[in-house]
């Protein structure tokens, strides 16, 4: 698989068809095993908040929850696959399984849909229409905690930067609420849909973990939502923020695969296989049991632009670049003018 590769000169192939002529078409089939995850992650959530009721230690609590918070994003790694069509195809089920995996990130599935499934999806890492993409230097120019932020030492900004993981999957969550609540495209009946799906299951979280305790709801609910966010935070950085900015709908370039390190192999499967993020970019129908056999395919017929690199070299490339977009093939540190290239156009692991 490469890791790093220097931009490819010829035009951007027809990824999917000449891959899904090479896969079994089982793999792009709904695969409705996914849905048993929901069975342990529920039981470990379960007992996790007995334990903080029952038998509250302060030496187990951050234990308990960074189990909980684990199963927090597994469940909703299972959620976002669902919203996909990957393992069922029934709208009305796939949106009540979806909502409840999503719950404690108060993650919606109509706003998921309309924020990951089309925006981002349908306008990967494209200037101004992507949702999630990094800054500009238009941005920074504009935007006075960013600036400041540069002012900081690089140490400083980093630590500040890699912190935000533990709430920013609930940042951009509240943001794009706000964002389609103000869209002129929505209608009052969808940003109903957008509140009472944001607002209605968090609610119900605060309110179960507090009736059980305070110490339920620090350590039951918010201290693992945090967990949650690390995770899902980490691979969601990973699998975009290295990549150059897009005119073209290149998912090879704009997209990252991440591994997990051979001692925590075993949690991929636990993880839904989201670090395999180019295969679900280029099928989002696909089961999760089979995007690392479509990645093997897509090595297979493109090396020089398919990327993939351990999730840890991974951050040790976010934690040395600048988090700015000059160009769109540049990172740039606009206060010290420190630059850096993107993935495929020069960039070089450390």
């Amino acid at each position: 698989m490469a890791a790093v590769s220097e931009r490819p000169t010829s035009s951007i192939p027809n990824y999917r068809n000449s891959v899904k002529k090479a896969l079994p078409p089982e793999y792009l089939q709904p695969e409705y095993a996914s849905l048993l995850w929901f069975i342990p992650h529920s039981a470990i959530i379960g007992v996790g908040l007995w334990l903080l009721t029952a038998h509250f230690s302060w030496w187990t609590a951050p234990i308990i929850a960074l189990v909980i918070g684990h199963s927090f994003a597994c469940m909703g790694f299972v959620s976002h696959d669902i919203c996909h069509g990957g393992t069922i195809k029934n709208l009305v089920l796939r949106d009540i399984l979806a909502g409840v995996g999503f719950s404690p990130f108060g993650i919606g599935p109509y706003l998921w849909r309309r924020w990951h499934n089309a925006d981002h999806h349908n306008n990967t890492q494209v200037e101004g229409v992507d949702p999630d993409h990094l800054f500009t230097i238009e941005d920074y120019k504009h935007n006075s905690v960013l600036r400041a932020l540069y002012r900081l030492s690089p140490l400083a900004r980093n630590l500040i930067i890699f912190s935000s993981f533990s709430y920013r999957m609930t940042q951009q969550t509240l943001r794009m609420v706000v964002t389609y609540l103000r869209s002129p495209k929505s209608t009052n009946r969808q940003r109903l849909v957008i509140v009472a799906e944001t607002i209605i299951p968090m609610a119900a979280w605060v309110t179960l973990t507090a009736m059980l305790g305070s110490q339920v709801l620090i350590w039951g609910y918010l201290v693992p939502l945090m967990v949650g966010n690390v995770i899902a935070i980490s691979y969601i950085a990973t699998n975009h923020f290295l990549n150059p900015l897009a005119d073209d709908r290149d998912v090879l370039a704009t997209s990252l695969s991440v591994t997990l390190p051979k001692p925590f192999g075993w949690l991929d499967s636990w993880h839904s296989h989201f670090g395999a993020h180019v295969a679900h970019h280029l099928f989002p129908q696909a089961p999760a049991r089979y995007v690392r056999q479509i990645e093997e395919e897509i090595a297979r017929q493109y090396p020089d632009r398919f990327h993939c690199m351990p999730i840890t070299t991974a951050l040790r490339l976010l934690w040395n670049t600048p988090w700015v977009y000059e160009d769109h093939e540049t990172f740039i540190d606009p206060h010290r003018q420190l630059r850096s290239k993107t993935l495929g156009r020069g960039l070089k692991k450390p």
